[in-house]
C-alpha cells in the first residue's frame, strides 16, 4: 500500500517571509533546487545569490544534496507554482524556531498517518480530511501553526479537549491512542556537579551535614540523589518529568548544601551547572567511579609493599640512617681513591728516575 502524503499546514503555500524547511534535491547554474518538507514537497528554487551573505567560493561547502535547510520565503506565485527562497536571510532566532515548529509539526503528521492507516484509509484525501478535522482545527482556533502538537500533549491527561473536533468516537478512541503512545513524556535526569570541602575543626561532619540538607530538599515526585565522586567531587541528580520544575529543584537543594557548608567556614564551588543528561553523561559517571576505586586499589597495594620493606620485628629503620650511611660510603670510597692515585704517581715517579740513570750512563 503506497503511503498517504498530505501538507502539515492547512494552506497550500507558505507564507512570505516564513522561514521553512527544505531538502535539497539538486544544484544547478542558476542555484539549488529543493522540497518544501512541511508543504508536501512543493519544489522551490535558492538562487545563487541569496545562499550567503559573503563571497561564495564553494557552493558544496553551504548547501549539499540530499541536506535539510532552514530557509526563508521570499517571492511566492501561486498561479505558475513558484516558490523564491533564502538562506542567507535566515536569522539565528527564526532559525530556532523554525526547527522547533518543524519537529512539532513532523510529530503530528506522524500520528495522524498511523490513525489513518489503522482505520483503513488509502487516499490522501482522507487523511487530509483527518487533518482538517482534528490538527487544523486547533491551528485555526490558536491562530498558529502546529499548535495542536500542545493540545493533543494536553489529552493525555484531559482526553476531553478532543471532544469538540468533529470527528467520530472510533477515530477519537484511536486518535487518543496513538497519542498516548507517541506523546507520553519520558522522565529525564537532571545532575549538577559540585566540590564540597571543609578544613576547619569540623571538617567531615561538616560535609555530611551539608550534603544531607541538600538531600533532604526531595520531594516524592522528585528524589534527590547526592553521590561522591572523589573527593571533594560530588553530583547531584534526580528524574523529572518536568524539566524545568527539575532545574529548579537541583539548584535549590544546591543553594542550601552552600549555605550549610559556608556556616562552617567550608569551600563550596559548582563544576557544572544543572543540566538535562544522557546516557553517555551517565556511562561517564561509572567510569570515573570505576577509575576511583582502580586508585583506591593501587595505593593499598603500595601500602602493602611499604610494609613488606619492614623487617621481621616490624621495625623500620629511622629516618635519615641510610641517608648517614649512604655518606659514609663515598667518604671511605674518596679515600681509598685518593690513596690509590698517590701510590700511582709514585710509581710513575720510580719509573721515570730510572730511565734517567739509564741515559747518563
Amino acid at each position: 500500500m503506497a503511503t498517504m502524503r498530505c501538507r502539515f499546514y492547512e494552506n497550500h503555500f507558505p507564507d512570505i517571509e516564513e522561514t521553512v524547511v527544505v531538502n535539497v534535491r539538486q544544484i544547478a547554474d542558476m542555484g539549488a533546487y529543493v522540497s518544501l518538507s512541511e508543504y508536501n514537497g512543493k519544489e522551490g528554487m535558492i538562487l545563487l545569490s541569496e545562499l550567503s551573505r559573503r563571497r561564495i567560493r564553494s557552493v558544496n561547502k553551504l548547501i549539499r544534496v540530499g541536506r535539510s535547510e532552514c530557509v526563508v520565503v521570499i517571492r511566492v506565485d501561486k498561479d505558475k507554482g513558484y516558490i523564491d527562497l533564502s538562506k542567507r536571510r535566515v536569522y539565528s532566532k527564526d532559525l530556532i524556531l523554525c526547527e522547533e515548529r518543524f519537529a512539532k509539526a513532523k510529530a503530528i503528521n506522524s500520528i495522524l498517518r498511523h490513525v489513518a492507516e489503522q482505520l483503513g484509509y488509502d487516499k490522501d484525501e482522507q487523511l487530509e480530511d483527518l487533518y482538517m478535522r482534528t490538527a487544523w482545527h486547533f491551528d485555526r482556533k490558536e491562530k498558529k501553526k502546529a499548535a495542536a502538537y500542545d493540545v493533543f500533549k494536553r489529552a493525555i491527561a484531559e482526553p476531553h479537549v478532543l471532544d469538540e473536533c468533529d470527528i467520530s468516537p472510533e477515530v477519537r478512541e484511536a486518535l487518543l491512542e496513538d497519542i498516548r503512545k507517541k506523546l507520553t513524556p519520558q522522565a529525564v535526569k537532571i545532575r549538577a556537579d559540585i566540590e564540597v570541602s571543609c578544613f576547619s575543626y569540623d571538617g567531615i561532619d561538616a560535609i555530611k551535614e551539608a550534603l544531607i540538607a541538600g538531600k533532604n530538599c526531595s520531594t516524592e515526585s522528585m528524589p534527590i540523589k547526592i553521590n561522591l565522586i572523589a573527593a571533594p567531587h560530588f553530583v547531584v541528580t534526580t528524574q523529572t518529568l518536568d524539566r524545568e520544575h527539575g532545574l529548579t529543584a537541583v539548584n535549590e537543594a544546591l543553594d542550601v548544601v552552600r549555605q550549610t557548608i559556608e556556616k562552617y567556614g567550608g569551600k563550596f564551588a559548582i563544576k557544572e551547572e544543572a543540566r538535562v543528561v544522557t546516557d553517555v553523561d551517565d556511562n561517564d559517571i561509572k567510569k570515573r567511579l570505576e577509575l576511583a576505586e582502580l586508585e583506591e586499589e593501587e595505593g593499598s597495594d603500595e601500602d602493602e609493599d611499604e610494609s613488606e620493606d619492614e623487617d621481621d620485628d616490624g621495625l623500620v629503620a629511622p629516618k635519615g640512617l641510610d641517608q648517614q650511611m649512604d655518606a659514609e660510603d663515598a667518604i671511605n670510597a674518596a679515600k681509598k681513591k685518593e690513596k690509590t692515585d698517590k701510590a700511582e704517581s709514585g710509581e710513575k715517579k720510580n719509573e721515570k728516575g730510572d730511565s734517567a740513570d739509564e741515559e747518563s750512563e
